[in-house]
């Protein structure tokens, strides 16, 4: 059985949710880059200079803490590129 034609109303619809997606999982995403600034600070060597005494990490600590950020990063990515990949087919789709 054939696809019935979606109409333009559908189309306009499924690009918007996919406009909407992306936005929400880009806000995510910015949420772990802030994370991934903030342990850049960190371990900047202007802070270190100035306040090293008040910090307590061992160097595992810290890949460990680096391996889940970048996890995150990674976890987070993924959506909002299925969430453009899929943009981009509703836009095709509403072009024809």
């Amino acid at each position: 059985m054939a696809k019935s034609p979606r109409t333009p109303a559908q189309s306009l619809r499924k690009v918007a949710s996919s406009a909407l997606q992306i936005t929400d999982e880009f806000c995510h995403l910015k949420e772990v880059h802030r994370a991934y600034a903030c342990l850049e600070g960190l371990l900047s060597p202007v802070h270190r200079a100035m306040h090293y005494e008040e910090f307590s990490f061992e160097p595992g600590d810290l890949r460990a803490l680096v391996t889940v950020i970048n996890l995150e990063l990674q976890r987070r990515t993924e959506p909002v590129e299925e969430a453009i990949r899929s943009l981009e087919k509703a836009l095709k789709a509403k072009g024809r």
